[in-house]
C-alpha cells in the first residue's frame, strides 16, 4: 500500500514520473493535477472520482499535484479528510522547501524525499536511451551523435533531464 508523500527537488528531477511509477506499481488509479490550474472544485472531483474506482474495483487512488507549495493553506486543508479516511492517498511535488510551504497537518501525515540534481553521467546515459528507444525516445529517427556533443548537451541540461530531453529533440 502507498503512503502520502511529498517529493521535493529540482526541476526534472522525475517528480511527477516517480509519482507515476509508484501509482502503476500498485495499480492505482492515477489523477494529476497542477497547482498553478486546480482548485478546490478539482479536488472535489478527484474526491468524486477516487469514490467510484474504490466501489467500482476496490482499488487505490492516488491524487499526485504538482507544485503543491502554490495552494493556499486552505486549499492544502482540503485534503486532510480524504486522507485521514483512507479516499486519497496524496503525492505533492514541489521545488521549494516543503518544510515553508506545505501546512503542518499535511507534512505530518506524509513522508517528504528529496530528491537530487542528475549528474552529468547520468543525464548522458538518459539521452543514450532516448536515442535509441523506438517508443518514447528517437530510436525510429536513427539519429546519430558524437559523443563529446552528447557531453556537452548533459552539462548543459545543468542536473535537469527533462531540459537535457528537450535539447536532444531539438537538436535532432
Amino acid at each position: 500500500q502507498l503512503h502520502s508523500m511529498i517529493l521535493w527537488g529540482p526541476p526534472g528531477t522525475g517528480k511527477t514520473t516517480l509519482a507515476r511509477l509508484l501509482a502503476q506499481r500498485s495499480a492505482a488509479e492515477f489523477i494529476q493535477m497542477s497547482a498553478v490550474l486546480a482548485g478546490i472544485k478539482d479536488v472535489r472531483a478527484a474526491v468524486e472520482r477516487a469514490r467510484e474506482v474504490r466501489a467500482g474495483s476496490g482499488r487505490e487512488t492516488v491524487l499526485f499535484l504538482d507544485e503543491v507549495h502554490r495552494f493556499s493553506k486552505s486549499q492544502q486543508d482540503s485534503f486532510l479528510p480524504y486522507l485521514e479516511d483512507g479516499t486519497l492517498t496524496f503525492i505533492g511535488a514541489t521545488t521549494e522547501n516543503p518544510s515553508f510551504e506545505v501546512i503542518s497537518a499535511l507534512l505530518s501525515r506524509a513522508r517528504v524525499y528529496v530528491l537530487k540534481s542528475l549528474e552529468p553521467d547520468d543525464i548522458a546515459e538518459l539521452l543514450r536511451r532516448a536515442l535509441v528507444d523506438p517508443e518514447r525516445g528517437l530510436g525510429r529517427e536513427a539519429v546519430d551523435i558524437d559523443e563529446d556533443a552528447l557531453a556537452l548537451m548533459a552539462r548543459a541540461a545543468d542536473g535537469d533531464g527533462r531540459r537535457a530531453l528537450n535539447m536532444l529533440e531539438i537538436a535532432s
